[in-house]
């Protein structure tokens, strides 16, 4: 896929290489999202948040539910909703935390690791015949370059404080 030859938004001049990232990282991500849905997501009865949450317990082991919102960045009320939808489908179990009773452990359960297993399987055949005339020192060197831009990004989005509004009453 080549990186767009225009600019993202008409009217501002690209300046910078990293424009050129932003927009690489962009077409990237479209790609990969018209891939998810159009042939992986629909078979594995799974939605792309829910995967997510069940990535974060196969890395991580078991935890509680605010600790897999914060390391996807959403709200703990986002990831109870999706925790009791996916413990429903018998995709992960809970059980009371022994330190405090009033929140739970969550972990993935092995119906859970087979249909997060069976998606990247998938998609990992699907990745691997799109890029089939690059080497495996190749895709090893894109990976790392990936796994470096999204570290710094995530670093610098950190660092980043967000301003105060203020709404004049004390």
């Amino acid at each position: 896929m080549q990186l767009a030859q225009q600019p993202s938004v008409p009217g501002v001049e690209r300046d910078t290489p990293a424009q050129e990232v932003l927009e690489g990282v962009s077409s990237l991500i479209r790609a990969v999202r018209c891939i998810e849905h159009r042939n992986l997501w629909p078979d594995s009865g799974l939605r792309r948040a829910d995967a997510s949450v069940l990535k974060v317990l196969a890395k991580d082991g078991e935890q509680r539910g605010g600790e897999i919102a914060a390391k996807l960045g959403v709200d703990a009320s986002v990831v109870s909703r999706q925790l009791t939808a996916l413990e429903a489908d018998g995709l992960v179990s809970r059980r009371p935390d022994p330190a405090d009773a009033r929140v739970s452990l969550v972990a993935l359960s092995p119906a859970g690791r087979s249909r997060l297993e069976a998606l990247y399987a998938n998609y990992t055949q699907r990745l691997r015949t799109a890029l089939a005339d690059w080497n495996d020192d190749d895709l090893a060197a894109a990976a790392e370059t990936l796994r470096t831009i999204a570290g710094a990004v995530t670093e610098a989005a950190a660092s980043v404080r967000r301003p105060t509004i203020s709404t004049g009453e004390r």
